[in-house]
Order: structure tokens, then C-alpha cells, then sequence
């Protein structure tokens, strides 16, 4: 049971990932939880409508998200925490900016679906 759970989580964040480089909101809208509480590695938080309107107005646009860790606990029935580390690669006015992030994030169960409600990343030192 907690390995399929385990791999259902994984696709959902590669999913989320992927709408996130994709710009693809109505996914992004699926994939998150109203109550979402978004923390981004200089400290902002959002909201999901701030999230995804960001993202799919172009105010943010990632060009890749490689993750290269990610561990899957299953806490109770209904929630699993993740923690991993990715390679970010966002589009900047400049050029392309590449960093290193920690993150958590937490799904849990609403309604029979998984939703991320909370997502927190730390950006870090290139190794």
C-alpha cells in the first residue's frame, strides 16, 4: 500500500514540475489546494491564485526543474511529506538563472485526490 501511495506522490510532484515549465495553470489548479501556502527561496509566500496567475502570465517562467533527490514519508493515511533537492532553471530578464534548491513539500488527501497544500524551498550552495 505505502509503495503505491509512494508512487502516486512521486507523479503527482513530477506532474506539478512539469505544469510549472509548462505554464500549464489548469493543471497547476488541479494539482494544488485553495488553502496552498507557496514559500519560494527568497522567503515570499503565495497563494495558489498568486502562484499560478505568476506563472501563467509569464512573470515567472522556469525553463527546467531536475530533480535530483526525493524521499516520500507516508504520515497517517491521508498525508506524505516530501523533502528533495532540485536544479532550477528559470528565465530571467537577463538570461537564465541556475540554482540548487532544498524543498519540502505536503500533500495530503481532499476529497479522494492529493493536493500540495504547502511547499517550501531554500535555495543552496552549489556543491
Amino acid at each position: 500500500m505505502a509503495a503505491k501511495v509512494i508512487e502516486a506522490i512521486r507523479g503527482l510532484e513530477r506532474d506539478r514540475f512539469r505544469a510549472m515549465v509548462d505554464g500549464n495553470g489548469q493543471l497547476l489548479e488541479e494539482l494544488l489546494s485553495e488553502s496552498v501556502s507557496f514559500v519560494h527561496t527568497n522567503g515570499k509566500r503565495e497563494t495558489k491564485q498568486q502562484f499560478i496567475d505568476a506563472i501563467t502570465a509569464g512573470r515567472r517562467r522556469y525553463r527546467q526543474i531536475e530533480v535530483q533527490s526525493q524521499d516520500v514519508v507516508v504520515v497517517g493515511r491521508e498525508t506524505c511529506v516530501v523533502t528533495g533537492r532540485a536544479l532550477i532553471e528559470m528565465e530571467a530578464n537577463n538570461g537564465a538563472l541556475l540554482f540548487p534548491i532544498a524543498y519540502t513539500s505536503i500533500q495530503t488527501q481532499q476529497d479522494g485526490q492529493w493536493r500540495l497544500v504547502a511547499w517550501q524551498a531554500t535555495r543552496c550552495a552549489v556543491e
